[in-house]
């Protein structure tokens, strides 16, 4: 082949290239969207241990009060503590870990267990009992700090259920934010 025919291929391909991104990349408006929360998101955020990670956990919520961003908010917790809870479980019945492992994630599944419990309970209370709401909001957390503390005794890393017990404790700060702006 020559040089031409080489020239003619690159511009081909180059321009194959060129048209994929533009189809796959995200246009502008999306990009702004997911760039800026709303106002009250920003609020919220602003008040919790990590702003980016509030941001990425209910930036996208549709919400125009703070009643229903408490409420997107903890269906969110509790959905991702139950599936937590769920890969935990999985780890916790592969034999081929310490003994010792398997108790402490055993010991992990029951707190998610009970995080998902008190996520649950503060989402029921939004509208009877605020306070009520807030504290089993700031409990939830507590699910994640044992599991923590259990993870520990083993001197056993799994990062994967220390990120989950960071998202445990990010969603009970948020729902605890969030409560207490409603008058919890």
């Amino acid at each position: 082949m020559d040089s031409h025919g080489n020239i003619v291929i690159m511009k081909q391909v180059a321009a194959a290239i060129a048209l994929f991104l533009v189809v796959h990349s995200p246009s502008p408006t999306n990009a702004m969207i997911l760039d800026s929360p709303s106002k009250l998101v920003d609020g919220v955020c602003k008040k919790t241990l990590n702003y980016a990670d509030c941001v990425s956990a209910i930036g996208s919520a549709s919400a125009s009060d703070l009643k229903t961003l408490a409420r997107v908010s903890l269906e969110r917790a509790v959905s991702n503590t139950t599936n937590s809870k769920d890969y935990i479980d999985k780890l916790a019945k592969d034999k081929s870990r310490a003994p010792a492992l398997i108790r402490a994630l055993k010991e992990c599944a029951s707190d998610y267990e009970s995080s998902a419990a008190s996520f649950k309970s503060a989402k029921m209370e939004l509208d009877e009992d605020i306070s009520s709401a807030n504290y089993d909001a700031k409990v939830a957390g507590d699910g994640a700090d044992s599991c923590d503390t259990s993870l520990k005794a083993t001197k056993k890393d799994v990062p994967s259920v220390k990120a989950r017990n960071y998202y445990v404790k990010l969603y009970s700060n948020i729902g605890f934010v969030i409560t207490e702006q409603l008058g919890g």
